[in-house]
């Protein structure tokens, strides 16, 4: 129907104009439409209602859809889109499978599967599903947002040359995309290959002069290389080019506290500063919940690593409070408090709480929640008062009570006396360990008053 203002209706949405494009969707919807037209109406109207935050409408529409177009790889994908933005990643999971079962050669429906798959926790198959949605795209390169999941899940796991290898595949398709270029120099520069990250992050400077995370990288680089003066240089730069970066504001005021000619008050600003840009901007944001995460911990270790372990400590404690604690964090401050001893016992503790009253940073009318934790104890009774200790260190209302369930580690009768032979991290379990709660495993499920 030449009528139809589809191309129109999609100018608006990429120009972020949701609203106009959802009214005009509306006014322009008819009983009687081909079916292409239909499908791409339906995809339009789906992503302008996620993008008003109209969610509900969203998913109403996309399962009616779907229900009509039950084969359609568009309608699948946007459907498994909205069940993501809602949360429920097994109805997201189960729509790009059938996307998948429909059109095995997609790459879109793989690397959304990859993704639903990596925040269920199954690392394996997503990176199975990065690497098909690569394969996939191989008309016009790799997918560049394949790519990019795939590079940083292998940098997290430690497989680094891995990581490297993908992103210097990336580049020989498209060698001058920025984003893969700086995160190649990342890469490179946890390699310790730091000439050749510089160059990469020179490389892309000279394509995209402004490019905030390319000098905010290229200056931890000079950085680890003694630069730094250099670096200093850098990351001012990278701050002028993004004021509203935690990350930069919180690496800086670090750098800044630690200088032998440290200007105290301009320091600490930029250290609250960055905690500020946080709380504005990401609490009860459990999507941004990582980032939030590295910024505190930089925040910490400046903190702490100067004497100012009382502010640390405060800091740790809204970390806690707004599920953006570390192990490193929680690994500095056990240390201090209980040592380290050569042997201990993983426990996990499942923690319940309830409050008369709820604290101002638990969502509105919310009544208590429920979460993990693993604790390195000698046993469970120590387990306990370390789970204990650190829950009402981040939630220290007297109306807050809390029901704990340790649950010990299942070992054979041969190793009842040792430590069990789950492994923590690459170091072994034979080192010593600071005792107290290692991680926080859980995010928070609150409950709610009805």
């Amino acid at each position: 129907m030449s009528s139809l203002p589809l191309d129109a209706i999609a100018t608006l949405l990429d120009q972020g104009a949701a609203d106009s494009a959802v009214r005009l969707l509306r006014s322009s919807w008819e009983p009687e439409l081909p079916p292409d037209d239909l499908v791409r109406m339906y995809c339009m109207w789906i992503r302008g209602l996620c993008e008003t935050d109209e969610l509900d409408n969203a998913l109403t529409l996309a399962k009616r859809a779907a229900s009509e177009f039950p084969r359609e790889i568009d309608i699948l994908i946007a459907l498994g889109n909205v069940h993501d933005l809602f949360g429920d990643l097994e109805q997201a999971r189960a729509a790009f499978e059938m996307a998948i079962d429909v059109e095995a050669g997609g790459a879109l429906q793989h690397y959304n599967l990859g993704a639903v798959l990596e925040r269920l926790g199954r690392e394996p198959e997503a990176e199975v599903c990065y690497r098909h949605a690569n394969e996939a795209d191989r008309g016009g390169g790799a997918m560049f947002e394949a790519t990019s999941a795939l590079g940083a899940m292998l940098r997290r796991q430690g497989r680094l040359d891995e990581a490297e290898q993908v992103y210097d595949a990336y580049l020989g398709y498209d060698p001058i995309h920025v984003e893969i270029l700086v995160e190649h120099g990342i890469c490179l520069s946890d390699l310790e290959r730091f000439e050749e990250a510089i160059e990469r992050f020179n490389f892309a400077l000279s394509v995209e002069p402004e490019h905030a995370g390319a000098q905010y990288n290229k200056a931890i680089t000079l950085y680890r290389v003694g630069k730094h003066e250099q670096a200093q240089g850098a990351l001012e730069q990278a701050r002028r080019l993004d004021p509203e970066n935690a990350l930069t504001l919180a690496v800086l005021g670090g750098w800044r506290l630690s200088a032998v000619d440290c200007d105290l008050d301009e320091a600490l600003s930029l250290l609250y500063g960055a905690l500020d840009l946080l709380e504005r901007r990401y609490a009860g944001d459990a999507a941004n919940a990582g980032y939030c995460s590295l910024v505190v911990e930089e925040v910490f270790e400046a903190l702490w690593q100067t004497g100012r372990q009382a502010e640390a400590r405060d800091v740790a404690r809204i970390a806690g409070q707004r599920e953006w604690i570390t192990p490193h964090i929680l690994d500095s401050l056990n240390e201090a408090d209980h040592g380290r001893s050569p042997q201990v016992t993983i426990f996990t503790v499942v923690a319940r709480a309830e409050a008369g009253e709820r604290p101002e940073y638990w969502p509105e009318n919310s009544d208590g929640y429920t979460t993990g934790l693993t604790v390195l104890a000698c046993d469970e009774d120590e387990a306990r008062e370390f789970s204990l200790e650190y829950l009402r260190r981040i939630d220290p209302s007297p109306t807050v009570r809390f029901h704990l369930d340790v649950v010990p580690p299942k070992q054979p009768e041969s190793q009842s006396n040792t430590v069990p032979s789950i492994s923590i991290d690459a170091a072994g379990p034979l080192q010593l360990r600071a005792r107290g709660v290692f991680r926080v495993h859980a995010h928070r499920a609150y409950s709610f008053r009805s």
